[in-house]
């Protein structure tokens, strides 16, 4: 039975939510263009879904159509005209009876007619101050941030710029995926090669994430970590329980430089929902990133422990990718520099590429430096090769303008060692105007 707002009894039970936004393949807005109003936004959804010829509204079950219409005349102020949407889909599929998003939306559209009714009503409401009030009060749009965030998605599909994730800038053929998980958009693209090697978007889903906005510091404070990060374990069965659902898999978190940025904690996953669970709304986790189980056995065939790199921020940025290629040069010309000092044995020009606050496992700067001065002393060549790069952007990177991570594979050899090894480091600068330098240098374990 529908629901009926009344001013004295306004159920929130309904304010779970969640359900898995479409796939699709179109492109995505660039995060520096302006963002639409609401209102702009809603009715730019009614237009399109209304278009038949549209095949994305053609193939949406009939479910999704209405809530995405309901919401829509919502946001262009038409409570009535969502009332009527929700009535007449609801006619033609009894799913809406039990659908707790549609009856948030629904309640919400009561609400707001209400208080328009009142104000219509002029003198002759001048008794039910208190009662307007409480619909005042009673405000639901909270509980239906789920349906803002489907169809923000919705309009970007259909209406957004093609693009590439600006924050992928190479990546090597030690990568077999890579997931990005969008704070600000509550989705997650899922990106692999295709059988010519060229990278595709493959996946489009909607995410839960951490409670609270922001970037994870400390542990327990419900927020999703931005960062870039890599999936190195899967969980399952007995190993699981409930309410992670039917599995789960674990990044690295906290990396080396989540640690020298002091931040702490642990414990994020990607995994599922609760058994009976279907729907949770845009930040509902201590801190993981969620979605619907279906959609997690869905995506779970491309996770490769150690090879799928997770990149974390909030409204990550899409656009050409021809935009991507000046820092990409920048990067490879600082670490060509980098190596050539290293095989020059020119330990002062090599040391110079290293930030002031450099670590390396327990070595700072200092200590680094005296190693590495004793080291090539005791060479009389040195020759050091890089290749397969991967770069990638840090979102919203904590103390520094930009920071990159820069994963290759490192040829060493010299009179008496030599090396093939996986090293990573992080690049860091101040301010667009100085060199890259090393942050942080670690040998990968392969």
């Amino acid at each position: 039975m529908p629901i009926r707002l009344c001013f004295f009894c306004v159920s929130l039970s309904c304010m779970l939510s969640a359900m898995p936004m479409m796939a699709g393949a179109a492109g995505l807005n660039a995060a520096q263009l302006p963002a639409p109003t609401p209102l702009e936004e809603g009715k730019r959804a009614l237009q399109l879904l209304d278009s038949v010829d549209e095949p994305m509204v053609r193939d949406m079950p009939a479910t999704d159509l209405a809530i995405l219409k309901a919401a829509g005349a919502l946001r262009v102020g038409e409570p009535e005209q969502a009332i009527s949407t929700l009535q007449e889909a609801r006619k033609k599929d009894g799913a809406l009876l039990d659908d707790p998003l549609a009856a948030m939306i629904e309640a919400e559209a009561h609400r707001r007619s209400a208080i328009r009714a009142v104000a219509r009503a002029g003198e002759y409401a001048r008794g039910l101050i208190n009662e307007e009030q409480q619909l005042q009060d009673a405000d639901l749009s909270p509980g239906m941030a789920e349906a803002d965030q489907r169809l923000r998605a919705f309009i970007d599909r259909i209406d957004g710029i093609a693009g590439v994730p600006l924050a992928l800038l190479d990546m090597g053929s030690d990568v077999k995926s890579v997931f990005l998980v969008d704070k600000g958009r509550s989705r997650m693209f899922v990106y692999e090669r295709d059988a010519a090697g060229v990278w595709q978007r493959i996946s489009d889903e909607y995410v839960v994430t951490g409670a609270i906005a922001g970037d994870k510091l400390t542990a327990g404070d419900k927020r999703t970590p931005n960062g870039v990060y890599r999936f190195v374990q899967k969980l399952s069965g007995s190993k699981l329980e409930d309410r992670y659902g039917p599995m789960a898999f674990p990044i690295d978190y906290p990396n080396e430089l989540d640690k020298l940025n002091h931040k702490n904690g642990g414990g994020i996953w990607m995994h599922g929902y609760p058994s009976g669970v279907d729907r949770r709304p845009p930040r509902d986790t201590k801190g993981c990133f969620v979605l619907p189980n279906e959609r997690l056995l869905a995506m779970a065939g491309h996770v490769y422990l150690g090879q799928s790199w997770v990149v974390v921020g909030e409204h990550l940025a899409f656009g050409d990718k021809q935009a991507n290629l000046p820092l990409r040069d920048e990067v490879l010309a600082m670490l060509d520099g980098w190596s050539r000092d290293w095989s020059s044995r020119n330990t002062d020009a090599y040391l110079s590429h290293y930030h002031p606050r450099f670590h390396s496992e327990k070595l700072n700067l200092a200590g680094w430096s005296a190693y590495k001065r004793r080291v090539n002393a005791a060479k009389s060549y040195i020759h050091v090769a890089l290749d397969d790069f991967t770069l990638i952007r840090v979102p919203d990177p904590i103390g520094f303008a930009e920071v990159v991570v820069a994963e290759f594979k490192q040829n060493y050899a010299s009179d008496n060692f030599s090396d093939i090894s996986r090293k990573r480091l992080y690049l860091v600068r101040e301010n667009k105007s100085e060199p890259w330098r090393i942050l942080l240098e670690q040998t990968e374990d392969r």
